[in-house]
């Protein structure tokens, strides 16, 4: 029986180092995901924002332009207004 149990302890010794390296290789693979994922989500999010930020711009530019436009055309009708008023007193 002793010699059985002699048998066994290398056979446990190495089962030990083999489920080392086995909880190692699974640290290492959860530690890469994780920080791929990170990196991954990371890069979309600032590619998000940049995209964001640029249609925030273009609306920003066409809207400016409406306004523009807008404020041209009421100035022209209100000069017209006062044309017509400066007109009619004289």
């Amino acid at each position: 029986m002793k010699n059985y149990l002699f048998a066994l302890i290398p056979l446990f010794i190495t089962s030990c180092a083999s489920i080392g390296a086995v909880i190692d290789g699974g640290q290492d693979l959860a530690t890469n995901i994780v920080d791929s994922t990170v990196k991954t989500a990371g890069n979309i999010t600032t590619a998000a924002l940049e995209d964001v930020s640029s249609v925030v711009d273009t609306v920003a530019e066409s809207a400016e332009g409406i306004v523009d436009t807008v404020v041209e055309e009421v100035d022209s009708q209100t000069d017209e207004l006062q044309n017509e008023e400066d007109n009619q007193e004289k």
